[in-house]
């Protein structure tokens, strides 16, 4: 057991480590931040902002739809901020992957899918479009956006079938591509992407309450931009395709699309100039800087030496690790630390196994450090804040410095394993993987180091 000394008080470190991973988690919960930013008064909705407070003062009816991994917890907390108020909440909508599916009073709650979209998500979809309808000029919809909105609202434009949107979605997901490259090309194929859910709202106002998974919050890009203008083009989706070697294994009626797209304006998603967004607010509630922030709070109140040394990582994993273990050779100081990092690395899928990127890139880092560094002691998490690390049940991997050791043992082919990206196998053999119920809420991952010198 690798224990790890604090002004006279040891720790063992994983679980210290884990207990920090889930005080990043709570930091961004929404049943712990959304009363933060909605505060109502009398009949006024006001909504916190960075630079100052919104206020919709003659609000006739109030249009609440959840969208993403975190729909349900912020279904229940909006029906205790807006209970015993004045103000009018029409029923309203959640639509959320099944493990995190729960019904929730006074909304019609949809369970659709994550992270390759099906049928379930086009109904849904198409529902909130006639939701809409009923909206008039003094309404207010309110938009809860959380990670996986992309994949759960699906709809796809007449001439593509949903087939082919999973085809294309799987492509990108295996392709190494990251998550604003993914979402470049999903928003030029959906009828509800890319900032034209604002237009189904229209003649009310708009405001989306939005919880990033998506590094440098770039709002255009989470949940594939569902209320924002969008800045990217027919064009550079076309480019990312090519790009990932993907044009040439797509669908007819895909091409077609695109290469009509990017000779007919008319069909590009709506850009800042769109008269759909005067009326259209976004405020962030949570992001990735937000839980590596509270783990070094938390670390400073427990007297808990520790620096938030890496923002926005992202890349191939095997990079990832590497430069990781690389910073690691280059400290002057010896003295217990924890190193906070935060982000999403991405893995070309080659091979037929079973993981995620969390927990590939934290056997790449355990073996990089047995090469490199065999002398340190360290215990390294990196895990999912969704609690989900690609299609397993493992938020992702713990490792320290006997893991590579203990593979050996297990008499486990690490290369081979590897290139079939079979991490979770890996993991699972030397018990190594980080298993947890989904979360609730999802800003990335988190990577934290305990560092004995």
């Amino acid at each position: 057991m690798n224990t790890i000394e604090f002004s006279g008080k040891n720790y063992d470190q994983k679980a210290l480590l884990k207990e920090l991973f889930d005080v990043g988690v709570l930091a961004v919960k929404p049943k712990e931040i959304l009363s933060n930013f909605i505060r109502i008064h009398d009949s006024k909705v006001i909504i916190k902002s960075e630079n100052n407070d919104i206020r919709y003062n003659s609000i006739n009816k109030i249009f609440p739809i959840c969208i993403g991994k975190a729909s349900v917890e912020t279904a229940e907390t909006i029906n205790k901020i807006f209970n015993k108020t004045k103000v009018k909440l029409e029923k309203g909508i959640v639509v959320v992957n099944e493990e995190n599916y729960k019904e929730v009073k006074g909304f019609k709650c949809f369970i659709s899918s994550h992270p390759l979209p099906n049928q379930s998500g086009i109904v849904a979809s198409k529902y909130i479009i006639e939701y809409l309808k009923k909206t008039q000029n003094n309404d207010l919809v309110l938009v809860f956006i959380s990670g996986g909105g992309s994949s759960l609202l699906p709809l796809p434009v007449e001439s593509i079938e949903l087939k082919e949107k999973i085809n294309i979605n799987r492509l990108l997901l295996e392709s190494g591509a990251n998550i604003n490259e993914i979402n470049t090309v999903r928003k030029h194929l959906s009828k509800i992407k890319g900032g034209y859910l604002t237009k189904y709202c229209s003649p009310a106002s708009v405001h989306s309450l939005i919880l990033s998974d998506v590094m440098g919050d770039d709002f255009s890009s989470i949940s594939s931009g569902l209320t924002v203008p969008d800045p990217t083009t027919f064009k550079d989706a076309k480019k990312i395709l090519i790009k990932y070697k993907i044009w040439n294994n797509i669908s007819i009626n895909v091409k077609k699309y695109i290469e009509k797209g990017i000779k007919n304006k008319s069909l590009e998603t709506p850009k800042y100039d769109n008269s759909v967004f005067k009326k259209s607010k976004n405020t962030l509630i949570g992001c990735n800087t937000i839980s590596l922030e509270a783990i070094k709070k938390f670390c400073d109140y427990k007297n808990i030496k520790s620096e938030v040394w890496k923002k926005n990582i992202g890349g191939d994993v095997r990079k990832v690790a590497i430069e990781f273990v690389d910073f690691i050779s280059s400290r002057n100081e010896k003295s217990p630390i924890i190193l906070i990092s935060g982000g999403e690395t991405t893995v070309k899928i080659k091979g037929t196994g079973k993981g995620g990127r969390n927990q590939e890139l934290a056997i790449y880092f355990s073996y990089y450090m047995k090469k490199n560094n065999p002398d340190v002691k360290y215990t390294f998490l990196s895990a999912g804040t969704d609690g989900r690390d690609g299609p397993t049940n493992a938020a992702g991997g713990i490792v320290d410095n006997d893991t590579i050791i203990k593979i050996k043992k297990k008499e486990v082919d690490l290369n081979r394993e590897l290139k079939n990206n079979n991490s979770y196998y890996i993991l699972k053999t030397v018990e190594s993987l980080l298993i947890m119920d989904g979360t609730s809420t999802n800003v990335a991952d988190i990577q934290l180091i305990a560092l004995m010198g």
